[in-house]
């Protein structure tokens, strides 16, 4: 869609912009935030945040960018007047909404899908496309790292013994199977079995599986499997 927009425009002489993924043509060579805020429909109350040149950052309403033709400046516009905070590869990025996804960041940013984004120093990388919380007391430090292939094996706790899985996805029945080897789960009606984890993904850390549930492990998920007699 920009693609066409900027066809259309280069027959026409004056400036573009980007406000919100849309390619906007004006013809004064100086333009003011508030007029950013006016194009995007946002009106008076609102926040203009410059996203090209690598990085996130906030200019003030009454700011005026000077426009060259070669040169197309985009923004992100948000309603509201707070301005969140976080850190990228060292580098203090602004943003009007309480939360950025994890694309945001990898389009802003020139980020490569060849690296994983880790915040906080998490030992696993931001799932492809999550959301990260910006209304935390500290703002998220993310830093980008060359991607890992993904381990042919991982490392589980299950029942207070570790167990090297050889896949990251298993089932509710491989879970059981691996607690309590040879049981026959067909034969298993006169038992209720109860699988609970903890240490899982961010998104939910801890929590239970029903039979035929599956799930991806991480790196050191701690599984409890119990079975009792069915009174």
């Amino acid at each position: 869609m920009i693609e066409e927009e900027e066809k259309k425009m280069n027959k026409d002489e004056g400036f573009s912009i980007e406000i919100d993924g849309k390619v906007v043509s004006v013809t004064a060579a100086t333009i003011a935030m508030s007029k950013v805020l006016e194009l995007s429909g946002i009106g008076g109350e609102g926040i203009v945040v410059r996203i090209d040149g690598g990085r996130a950052a906030h200019v003030a309403k009454d700011w005026h960018l000077e426009l060259v033709p070669d040169a197309r400046p985009a923004f992100r516009t948000f309603r509201g007047t707070t301005v969140h905070h976080l850190r990228v590869a060292g580098l203090v990025w602004d943003w009007g909404g309480p939360a950025i996804t994890e694309s945001d960041i990898r389009a802003i940013g020139g980020i490569g899908e060849d690296v994983d984004l880790y915040m906080n120093g998490d030992a696993e990388p931001l799932r492809r496309g999550s959301v990260v919380d910006l209304t935390t007391p500290w703002p998220p430090q993310i830093d980008a790292r060359d991607a890992v292939p993904e381990r042919s094996s991982v490392p589980v706790v299950i029942n207070g013994r570790q167990v090297l899985l050889e896949r990251p996805d298993v089932t509710f029945e491989d879970l059981v199977g691996l607690a309590f080897p040879g049981t026959d789960l067909a034969s298993a009606s006169s038992r209720a079995l109860t699988v609970t984890y903890r240490r899982g993904p961010p998104e939910r850390p801890e929590g239970s599986l029903l039979s035929q549930d599956a799930i991806k492990v991480r790196r050191g998920e701690v599984f409890n499997v119990s079975a009792t007699n069915k009174s």
